[in-house]
């Protein structure tokens, strides 16, 4: 692996499997102190601290706050072809798993509300097991923390100090196509954040259209973009064919 594509994902997770799967966090500290990523990180023990929270392939280990994390594994799954049905409820977590399984193959780190990936399923299988970040309290702290938790998917990339949102979605039918603007307004204005509306028809992008012309949509009309069903089910689609066909030339994915 390159070494400007180590992430402190994979830092953490090397130095849990060389402690032998689970560690307290002052092992881990303890075997990545000296790597070259805490060289432009002064506060690397903090973003040790963050990213054992943040991601799936790591859990706590009992009692509460022992400090002890572990490494699970990751479970892999080959997503398969997939419409619309035109059933709200259902399609709502149709273009949820579509985003996160987009988001995956993109390379990205992906997130789901809590809830949501807990009830919603893609597939067969219940959301969450199509995420890879479970918490991202530490990246949103403030007041708006509880409304850009429910934002139905995120993508993040990782910096120095850690995940970043690059893409946020919000899945949105007429009348509440205004509540997924205001919540993606949430994301704080120092994330170069992208921010999407997906939805099932015209309707939507017409009221879109309406609300990004107005206060306060209108001064970050450039960041907002729509997008019907129909073209995130080609993208996706799309998108698995041309991983298939990659992995097949002998192109692995890029490590995250």
């Amino acid at each position: 692996m390159k070494e400007e594509k180590v992430t402190w994902k994979d830092i953490v997770r090397d130095a849990l499997l060389e402690l032998g799967g689970q560690g307290h966090l002052s092992e881990i500290n303890k075997i990545v102190e000296g790597h070259p990523k805490t060289n432009t990180n002064p506060t690397w023990q903090d973003t040790i601290r963050r990213v054992v929270r943040q991601y799936k392939i790591f859990e706590p280990v009992p009692p509460e706050r022992s400090g002890i994390y572990k490494v699970v594994e990751e479970i892999s799954i080959r997503p398969e072809a997939q419409g619309f049905t035109e059933e709200s409820e259902i399609d709502h977590g149709i273009a949820q798993g579509m985003l996160v399984t987009l988001g995956k193959i993109y390379g990205y780190e992906t997130y789901a509300p809590p809830h949501d990936q807990t009830v919603r399923n893609f597939q067969g299988k219940l959301l969450r097991d199509f995420v890879s970040v479970s918490d991202c309290n530490d990246i949103f702290r403030g007041p708006n923390l509880g409304k850009i938790r429910e934002i139905d998917a995120l993508w993040f990339d990782e910096d120095d100090y850690g995940l970043f949102p690059v893409y946020a979605f919000e899945v949105e039918e007429t009348t509440r196509v205004k509540s997924g603007l205001d919540r993606l307004l949430k994301i704080p204005r120092r994330f170069p954040t992208r921010f999407f509306i997906i939805s099932p028809s015209e309707k939507e992008k017409n009221l879109f259209d309406q609300y990004t012309n107005q206060t306060p949509f209108r001064s970050f009309k450039d960041r907002f973009l729509f997008k019907l069903y129909k073209e995130l089910e080609k993208l996706y689609n799309s998108a698995l064919v041309h991983n298939d066909q990659r992995e097949q030339f002998g192109i692995v994915e890029r490590q995250r």
